[in-house]
């Protein structure tokens, strides 16, 4: 019974010592730096994306049907994937980009949704940029936010001001 209790304290111990051995990060963990923004274009589009799926849930604008729903799923979607990619656990307590009035001045209408656009077209260039795989998960997100940009495009024509 002792020689049984000796060899598991002894395999125990051992397998502790090369746990402890490695400081790095195993695979498919990213140690995380608060300092270090990673990342740029993909946060300011997971802020925006949440900042514009609230816009689009309350607008009153009369689109046709089954058209803000699908474009509600499809950023829902690009949300999901992008907290995955980042590693964010709440989106909603998510902070991102502080950014003034000033900065949706520039666009001359529908200002939530075109910078929800800009950013979503800049982030999808990051990622086509990056050399990582980014957990399995790049060419999944990269058809999100095609899709997400669509559906933001179509929500934009249909908004725009009718000519007279």
């Amino acid at each position: 019974m002792s020689r049984r209790l000796f060899c598991l304290a002894l395999g125990l111990a051992s397998a502790a010592a090369v746990i402890s051995a490695d400081p790095r990060p195993a695979a498919g963990q990213v140690k995380f730096d608060p300092n270090k923004v990673d990342n740029p274009r993909l946060r300011a589009a997971l802020h925006e994306l949440r900042e514009a799926r609230g816009w689009i849930q309350e607008s009153r604008v009369n689109y046709p049907p089954g058209v803000k729903e699908q474009a509600v799923a499809h950023i829902q979607a690009t949300i999901d994937g992008l907290r995955d990619v980042l590693a964010i656990r709440d989106v909603n307590s998510f902070v991102g980009y502080d950014r003034n009035k000033d900065y949706y001045t520039r666009f001359a209408d529908n200002p939530e949704l075109r910078s929800a656009l800009q950013d979503v077209r800049d982030a999808r260039d990051e990622l086509r940029a990056s050399k990582g795989d980014l957990r399995g998960q790049k060419d999944a997100l990269l058809d999100n936010l095609d899709i997400a940009a669509g559906d933001l495009v179509v929500l934009i024509r249909h908004n725009l001001p009718k000519k007279k």
